[in-house]
């Protein structure tokens, strides 16, 4: 038996396994054979002697080349050097993503890669193939209970709340994906809580507090279901909340406040620090009550609409009879639905925090050029002048 020198261990003990680090923070593979690099293919999940897998990797492959041309060297005088941009094989770049000494074209190749990695997690995200029917059933528990009236918005129930403004977040597109996993540690697509999401915006930090309870007490909202790590108050300070609460008189109602009263129970209900932000990209200025609630999801068998069509069609033609022969109504009923839980993102703001959002440091726009930049000091370590080689 031959043996083999087994210390000092791969970067992908020390750093992924043993250290918890990120296969996208790492400086190259080891792959120097083309054979080897077809074994890594065939393990990661791709037979390259299958058309139809070799043509989805060359597809990712061109994608991934056409994100980092048109986002990630966006505003930059790099381009991606034509020898790794123009491959016959995309297997070529593993085996230069594993060149030492470096080279100028192992740190394009691992630039690829780490785009690649990250697109593979995006298109094979079984949810996405079910999102119309998840966002269907996620914001009818919403809709139910939304009325707008002379563009006046409302949540209505047993009791009814005013709202400023409802906003929907119906689907991440594929760059923003891109994006948000190419800076997170896990890189995979299922650690994407806001995929689907919906922000209702209050008057004011009384009135956010509304929003909450309506929701809790018409159970749209199930505290059951709530991600405890997901949280983030970054709006109402608890202490002057509770102290606040402790004091109400037993019949106390909130519709009993004036104006005036209710401006100031506000501001001394706000927050008075920017509190601890889990998030690194959004802006201090960003003022928000977030938290992410998963759903129970029913969706119907696979088989169950293929039954239904085929049913269809005996019927159209005039063989019904042939139907029943063949037992279709019986297995339509022996179908089990396919059941799962889908996490959604939940904010609720005030109107003052929901205009900032709309320019200056906490706007949209300004969160996704820091995650652009981010993603670029990321996916082209060793390219950049500022990162070490």
């Amino acid at each position: 038996m031959r043996h083999h020198s087994l210390f000092p261990m791969p970067l992908e003990v020390t750093q992924l396994i043993l250290g918890g680090g990120s296969p996208i923070d790492l400086d190259g593979l080891r792959v120097h054979s083309h054979e080897e690099a077809w074994n890594f293919a065939l393990n990661y999940g791709y037979d390259m002697s299958v058309p139809v897998q070799r043509a989805a990797v060359v597809r990712v492959y061109e994608d991934a080349v056409d994100f980092l041309e048109g986002v990630v060297l966006d505003g930059t005088d790099l381009h991606v050097p034509l020898e790794v941009q123009d491959l016959h094989d995309p297997l070529d770049l593993l085996e230069w993503a594993s060149e030492r000494p470096q080279t100028v074209r192992t740190r394009w190749s691992c630039a690829i890669l780490r785009i690649m990695h990250t697109l593979f997690h995006v298109d094979h995200n079984v949810n996405l193939r079910f999102l119309p029917e998840i966002q269907r059933q996620v914001f009818s528990r919403y809709d139910q209970y939304l009325v707008c009236e002379n563009d006046l918005w409302f949540l209505r129930g047993a009791y009814e709340v005013p709202l400023v403004a409802v906003e929907r977040k119906e689907n991440k597109d594929r760059v923003s994906m891109l994006l948000k996993m190419l800076h997170k540690p896990e890189n995979v697509a299922e650690t994407i809580y806001d995929q689907i999401g919906i922000r209702l915006v209050a008057e004011d930090q009384l009135g956010v507090l509304m929003v909450i309870r309506f929701l809790l007490d018409h159970h749209v909202l199930m505290p059951t279901n709530i991600k405890p790590s997901r949280s983030r108050n970054l709006m109402i300070d608890m202490e002057a909340l509770d102290a606040w609460m402790e004091g109400l008189p037993p019949a106390f109602c909130i519709q009993d406040l004036d104006p005036e009263a209710r401006l100031a129970l506000s501001r001394t209900l706000a927050l008075k620090t920017s509190g601890k932000e889990q998030n690194p990209f959004s802006s201090k200025d960003y003022s928000a009550i977030q938290f992410t609630v998963r759903t129970l999801v029913r969706l119907p068998s696979p088989a169950t609409r293929a039954l239904e069509t085929l049913q269809s069609r005996l019927q159209t033609m005039g063989d019904s009879e042939l139907s029943d022969l063949v037992c279709i109504p019986e297995l339509l009923q022996e179908q089990e639905e396919f059941t799962f839980f889908f996490a959604h993102e939940v904010q609720v703001m005030e109107q003052s925090g929901f205009q900032s959002s709309r320019s200056g440091p906490a706007s949209h726009s300004e969160y996704k050029q820091r995650q652009r930049d981010a993603a670029r000091r990321r996916v082209l370590q060793g390219i950049l002048q500022e990162e070490p080689c």
